[in-house]
């Protein structure tokens, strides 16, 4: 294969092994960028963890915060493209098996000198068999009495050479192959995983574009509805929470009711600190 036609088989490939995820992430960059939505400084999937903390707390204090048809759709999308990426992630982490098992198996020329490979293998066995099977009978034959004998003599010698010979020209056959397949295996290798890698890599950066997006507008929401909730207001003044309605000020708000002598607790407060750094 030219270095174009293995360019070409690569590209066919990665449109159809990255095909879903890719569709995936465009159309929700497009919806985004549609929309004019404002793209975060904050980095939102280190905050992932508190903001799901935060909303199940809110919304156990007042439940009517569930109520709100934006909030809920965002919160929807969030946990949908959360576990979209996590899946996609455990995908790419394959791709030496995904090099061998799919995409060598799907190009012709490979599968033809693997098929080569199975039937010269075959053939291989074959006049091993033979030679071996007449190598046997040459050795208990007794000297030849007739012309009948002398006969079989002569075709059981003549089957053994050319078994011999069949089973040379089958291991110089599978020599040859075997390097055709190791030159077409490295060219091809090369130009997978450096696609692969540039395809995962945009792929991945979309959707934690798309992520960080959705999820700064769900963080700005639910602070909003939180703010104007009567029930949340009481729970701050009666907690002593200060400052704004913010995921900045919860966070202030658990690190200092937190027990760090717990181990359980101890980890959540190394959390706690690391994302409230975020806001530095």
């Amino acid at each position: 294969m030219t270095p174009e036609e293995i360019e070409s088989a690569v590209a066919a490939f990665m449109e159809r092994f990255f095909g879903d995820a890719l569709s995936t992430a465009q159309k929700e960059l497009d919806f985004i960028d549609k929309n004019g939505f404002e793209k975060p400084r904050l980095d939102y999937i280190k905050l992932r963890r508190f903001l799901v903390t935060a909303f199940n707390n809110l919304k156990t204090i007042d439940p009517h915060i569930l109520e709100d048809g934006l909030l809920s759709k965002i919160h929807q999308d969030v946990d949908r493209l959360f576990e979209y990426l996590s899946e996609f992630r455990k995908k790419i982490k394959l791709s030496k098996l995904v090099y061998v098992r799919d995409f060598l198996s799907s190009v012709p020329t490979y599968h033809a000198l693997q098929n080569e490979v199975t039937i010269t293998e075959a053939m291989k066995k074959r006049f091993q068999s033979i030679a071996a099977t007449t190598d046997r009978e040459l050795l208990a034959l007794a000297p030849p009495k007739n012309d009948e004998e002398i006969a079989y003599q002569k075709a059981l010698r003549a089957r053994n050479v050319d078994a011999i010979d069949g089973l040379a020209r089958a291991k110089d056959k599978l020599i040859i192959i075997g390097k055709q397949l190791k030159e077409l295996e490295y060219m091809m290798s090369a130009e997978f995983f450096k696609s692969f890698a540039e395809y995962s890599e945009n792929i991945g950066d979309g959707l934690r574009e798309v992520i960080q997006t959705k999820s700064y507008y769900f963080d700005k929401l639910l602070w909003e509805l939180a703010e104007e909730s009567q029930l949340i207001t009481k729970f701050f003044r009666q907690a002593r929470i200060e400052g704004d309605y913010s995921t900045k000020t919860f966070i202030k708000y658990y690190l200092r009711n937190i027990d760090i002598n717990k181990s359980n607790s101890s980890d959540w407060h190394i959390y706690l600190s690391e994302a409230l750094k975020v806001f530095e």
